[in-house]
């Protein structure tokens, strides 16, 4: 809300993509950014004085929870954050939330950023990825949501969103490919999610060609070996499940994680004693 000195408040409001929405913090920065706007000789927002923001409100829609993440900020004042559900009824923000408020903006950012339908008046467009940090942090949150890309649903062409055919892959791609930067989409390490989704519809021979050829590019990947120990054991192969699980830490034996796998495997074959002589314990 804008007001003048002596006079009611006037209501305002515009569109924009591409504002980090991973926080209350992050949001509110922004609505508090704009306040310093009005001081620039060419602020986009204009520079009229006598106008101040003594108010602001930012709405985002989380498209995987269906709800509406909000930030209200008042200047002098404080910030509140809440999300609206299709009832109207107000609930507190939870960090499963605002990862995927962050993640569905930024989608929405990357798809439809050169959509000529999407030019609506008063909409700003901000880079939603603007350096090698930010962009580290979208791929590690993607991977987060991976799983939930299937609620995001998918282009019309596809009737029936999956894990591997939905608005979150189809943005990653996009992001790479805009860039011409197709090789870090086509990181063979990415092959350990696809093929986890691949066992999770019960198409096993295909995550088993996806591993196979990801493992030949990059057979050192503690990822991939991962994923292929854990398919080894639901199948009860768990002396192969060993060798390769002492594999990926023989690779990698300074994550914990390569460790922590190798000691489930030894639990499954209830060999206590290699788990109570384990080095990571």
């Amino acid at each position: 809300m804008l007001q003048k000195l002596f006079t009611p408040g006037v209501g305002s409001y515009h569109y924009v993509s591409g504002v980090d929405a991973s926080s209350s913090a992050s949001l509110a920065a922004y609505l508090n950014m704009l306040t310093y706007s009005l001081d620039e000789p060419h602020a986009w927002f204009s520079k009229p004085a006598a106008w101040r923001i003594r108010s602001g409100i930012y709405c985002c829609f989380n498209a995987f929870s269906r709800v509406d993440v909000r930030v209200e900020v008042k200047i002098p004042g404080g910030v509140e954050s809440y999300f609206v559900d299709v009832r109207g009824e107000r609930h507190e923000a939870t960090l499963e939330v605002w990862q995927q408020t962050y993640i569905s903006a930024l989608l929405r950012s990357i798809l439809y950023s050169d959509d000529s339908s999407y030019r609506l008046a008063g909409f700003r467009k901000r880079d939603p990825i603007p350096n090698l940090q930010a962009e580290a942090k979208f791929l590690e949150a993607a991977e987060q949501c991976f799983f939930q890309g299937w609620q995001l649903g998918s282009v019309p062409e596809i009737q029936v969103a999956t894990s591997v055919n939905n608005h979150l892959t189809n943005g990653i791609m996009k992001y790479f490919g805009d860039s011409f930067r197709f090789e870090p989409a086509k990181d063979p390490e990415v092959a350990a999610l696809l093929s986890q989704a691949y066992i999770g519809q019960d198409e096993e021979i295909k995550a088993i060609n996806v591993l196979y050829d990801a493992l030949k590019a990059t057979p050192m990947s503690y990822a991939l070996l991962h994923t292929q120990v854990d398919f080894l054991r639901t199948k009860g192969k768990y002396d192969i499940a060993l060798k390769l699980a002492k594999h990926a830490v023989n690779n990698t034996p300074s994550e914990f994680v390569t460790w922590a796998k190798l000691t489930e495997v030894y639990i499954d074959l209830a060999d206590y004693e290699s788990v109570r002589l384990h080095p990571c314990f």
